[in-house]
């Protein structure tokens, strides 16, 4: 079985280039010839698959539980209501509580306060995970379907059923969603090493704050990448100032780019970097080989 390197590609905040970076080094990782697994966790907003212009083929589908009252059994005494956390069951005195499965996060809470076991467990289709591959690179993908708020839930499936298939890849990639939330821990915590892909604005020089403070508590080496570097008006110097703050080196400047900022927003991808331009996402990927041994 391989050893496999697995690298966390997250960012505080949207927007930041974190998904261009994840997908150029799988790439790069897999013209080098290894064999790389890329894991699309942002569950809410899945990209990898358009930025790529790839089919997807459905392997799996993720289950919620959503609550079943039995209303020959319920005695109405609303104790599922007042232990609801999201307020998805909502009942008057004397009546059967109703769900509004909208709000329902399937946290079970009411099915195990019932005092006459009348809530039944039953399970709704929350979203599915996707496999594909393109030029050597392997990817697999979890995606919420629209109305359920298990983003933690279809998280944490997306990365175990990525860990299960760890032995066959000398790298995994897994390129997180933005923010700071239990996803977010959930997709870094088995990670060997986070790259924090950010940009020089004092959004970006925040959000960075509070990633890194994550990446602090849960004890694993992180790195800066900044992306946009050259962009007009950036603010570089706060960026430097947080990554001297919480003592994290910034690893590498990934220049302002049109070409790859307006293929981004079409939904394109662009596969090489500038004609001319040394490729930065090439030196990235050396460069964490290094800091890993």
């Amino acid at each position: 079985m391989r050893k496999t390197i697995i690298i966390g590609v997250t960012g505080g905040k949207g927007g930041t280039g974190k998904s261009t970076v994840a997908v150029n080094l799988a790439m790069r990782y897999a013209k080098m010839g290894k064999k790389v697994l890329l894991v699309d966790s942002d569950v809410e907003s899945p990209v990898e698959h358009l930025l790529l212009s790839i089919e997807r083929r459905k392997v799996a589908e993720m289950l919620a539980f959503r609550p079943k009252i039995r209303q020959d059994k319920c005695v109405k005494c609303n104790l599922c209501v007042d232990n609801c956390p999201e307020h998805a069951l909502m009942g008057l005195p004397g009546r059967i509580p109703e769900l509004h499965e909208e709000l329902c996060s399937g946290c079970k809470a009411c099915f195990y306060v019932c005092p006459v076991s009348a809530i039944e467990e039953y399970f709704a289709s929350m979203g599915n995970i996707y496999e594909m591959e393109v030029n050597g690179l392997n990817i697999l993908q979890g995606e919420l379907k629209p109305g359920f708020k298990q983003y933690v839930n279809a998280t944490l499936e997306t990365i175990q059923r990525a860990l299960s298939m760890k032995g066959d890849f000398d790298i995994m990639i897994i390129d997180t969603a933005p923010g700071t939330g239990a996803n977010i821990y959930v997709a870094l915590a088995q990670c060997d090493i986070v790259i924090a892909v950010t940009e020089p604005t004092p959004l970006g020089a925040n959000d960075l704050s509070m990633l890194l403070e994550l990446t602090k508590k849960i004890k694993k080496p992180a790195y800066i990448v900044l992306n946009k570097a050259t962009m007009p008006g950036g603010k570089r110097k706060l960026i430097y100032d947080v990554a001297e703050k919480f003592a994290v080196p910034v690893i590498a400047e990934i220049p302002y780019d049109k070409d790859i900022m307006s293929k981004y927003f079409k939904g394109e991808f662009s596969k090489t970097t500038t004609k001319g331009r040394k490729d930065v996402f090439y030196d990235i990927a050396w460069k964490i080989l290094t800091l890993l041994q």
